[in-house]
């Protein structure tokens, strides 16, 4: 269990660590934010997470930013004060205290240690269950602090017996909550949206291994007429990897069972993210 947390790089129990409510980020919800999943001490595909976290910050107009290098380093200092081990770690640089409380400027970084929310054994075959909400979120290539559609509409979500939420425009598919989403088409190629939607890690490094084993691959708009046509579909995220989804409000994807083409991207990420620990070499 992780103890131990930061506040602009100062490492002190979790349970201690504070932040002023004069902080914009408390005061109006303006923040970036990633999320990482430590295992085995091993801080999972942690370049790419931190150029996400700059190019978040960036987008939002926040500084200072510490370097990836000074971020990296930090990451492990957290990870050795944790004693190692299995856990989430989730980032945060906010936006200061602004005299007129508006405009972003002296960024705290927050660091904070999190139990990790692994799934089940036997979640793979149980799949997931979607249903769909008409938004996109703001800003949507940043991963920001901005969580207020997902978690109202989580007592829906329980209502519905679903496990995410599936944004779209009207027109097109986007993304989950908290998730990547592919669908496999009638052809069996693997079809993710291209545009205006986060650009996810583990969908980042999914496609990576998809590709490297010569696989069919298309980032474009997805209709949304083109779900219920789907073969297959999956999400993809930090804890879940990849996540077969079953139901869509209510309506099985295919014949409502994880699909092989779902297996394969499966079984290529976890080969994927076992090679990749296995080169990794902390700085």
């Amino acid at each position: 269990m992780p103890s131990v947390s930061s506040v602009d790089f100062t490492i002190q129990p979790t349970h201690e660590a504070t932040l002023p409510i004069t902080d914009l980020t408390f005061r109006r919800g303006y923040g970036s934010f990633d999320f990482l999943y430590v295992i085995d001490g091993v801080p999972m595909f942690i370049d790419d997470h931190l150029a996400r976290f700059h190019a978040s910050s960036r987008l939002l107009g926040l500084g200072p930013i510490p370097s990836q290098e000074q971020l990296k380093a930090h990451a492990h200092d957290l990870i050795d004060a944790n004693g190692g081990g299995t856990f989430g770690l989730q980032l945060f640089l906010t936006a200061g205290d602004p005299l007129d409380g508006f405009t972003p400027q002296d960024a705290r970084f927050i660091a904070l240690t999190v139990p990790a929310a692994t799934p089940s054994p036997d979640a793979f075959e149980s799949g997931y269950r979607l249903i769909t909400h008409q938004h996109q979120r703001d800003l949507p290539e940043a991963k920001t602090t901005n969580y207020f559609t997902a978690v109202r509409l989580a007592p829906k979500m329980r209502e519905m017996d679903a496990n995410d939420v599936l944004y779209h425009d009207g027109e097109r598919v986007l993304e989950a909550t908290r998730c990547s989403f592919f669908l496999v088409g009638e052809d069996g190629t693997y079809v993710t949206a291209g545009r205006d939607i986060l650009p996810g890690v583990t969908r980042l490094n999914t496609l990576r291994a998809l590709r490297h084993a010569g696989l069919p691959v298309d980032e474009r708009d997805v209709a949304l007429n083109e779900v219920g046509r789907a073969s297959e579909a999956f999400v993809t995220s930090t804890t879940k990897g990849v996540m077969p989804v079953l139901a869509i409000d209510g309506e099985a994807i295919g014949d409502g069972r994880p699909g092989p083409r779902t297996r394969e991207a499966h079984a290529l990420l976890k080969a994927h993210r076992a090679e990749w620990a296995r080169a990794y070499q902390r700085p």
